[in-house]
């Protein structure tokens, strides 16, 4: 009986804070009715009409990153609202864009992809990606940023999206993606402002995809890599970062002549000091044959 006695005692809490939230909210009294409508939710977990409930005061209340939850929320507790929480969903970025909540906002279009995946999301979404590269937030930044270009109100826009898109896979060593971002962008010629940036970007990841292949001891496709990265379009620094790379080849496979060529042009161009020289130079240092 004890066990029953007490299930009913929160059950009947959880009601009470419900009638008295819904009292709060009738009056206009939008903090008091949030307090107690999240009451109610930490009594029993909150059903999915207390979920709208606290998502439509948070929205009065000003709080849209917690409005933006409790949609979300509503939608994964119960799929026969998903329209509702997509409604609501809608109304916090808007509301977030107006107030540039830039958090709120990210989460409320995260929310309408997982919730309404076919619901436009317009200039919101470009907003919100912008502002998830900006912070460093390389994972919202991956999922917002397609669909960012996909909305954008031109192809040169879409390509100068595509384009920030592909650096933030490069950042997460996503290479074989971004690759195929850049490529894109290089190929169709649409926004002249990033093409040479996007030659840049190919040379870069061709980079790191070398780097990675060598440290996974992959020795002649890193090879193919680091030649990729030599090619015009590449950066000076780029280039002579996959000289680097080429050498590290050549010494792994026992040329030791060539590691030593190859370690000399990653040299060439670099000012004394900086990191690529120091490690180059650190290299021919190791195999005896230093530089005056």
């Amino acid at each position: 009986m004890v066990p029953l006695v007490l299930m009913l005692a929160c059950t009947r809490s959880a009601a009470n804070h419900e009638d008295l939230g819904d009292r709060a909210y009738a009056t206009g009294a939008w903090a008091d009715a949030l307090a107690e409508y999240q009451l109610g939710r930490k009594s029993n977990g909150g059903s999915a009409a207390l979920l709208a409930k606290v998502g439509a005061t948070a929205l009065h209340y000003e709080d849209y990153e917690l409005a933006a939850d409790a949609y979300r929320t509503l939608a994964k507790r119960d799929r026969s609202r998903a329209d509702e929480a997509a409604d609501g969903l809608d109304r916090v970025a808007r509301a977030a864009l107006t107030a540039n909540d830039r958090t709120a906002l990210a989460s409320a279009l995260t929310g309408l992809r997982e919730v309404a995946p076919r619901r436009p999301l317009g200039r919101y979404v470009v907003l919100a990606a912008l502002d998830a590269v900006d912070r460093g937030d390389t994972a919202e930044a991956r999922a917002l940023l397609p669909v960012a270009a996909a909305s954008a109100v031109d192809a040169s826009r879409a390509d100068s999206l595509l384009f920030v898109y592909g650096m933030t896979l490069v950042r997460v060593r996503d290479c074989s993606m971004a690759v195929r971002v850049f490529e894109g962008v290089v190929r169709r010629q649409r926004a002249a402002s990033v093409v040479e940036q996007a030659r840049e970007g190919l040379g870069l990841c061709a980079l790191v995809a070398g780097q990675i292949a060598l440290e996974q001891g992959h020795p002649d496709s890193a090879e193919g890599w680091f030649r990729r990265a030599t090619a015009p379009g590449a950066s000076p620094d780029v280039v002579r970062g996959a000289f680097l790379g080429l050498g590290d080849v050549r010494l792994a496979q026992g040329d030791v002549p060539g590691a030593m060529e190859n370690y000399q042009q990653a040299l060439a161009g670099g000012t004394p000091g900086d990191t690529i020289s120091q490690r180059a130079q650190e290299k021919l240092n190791r195999l005896g044959k230093a530089e005056p």
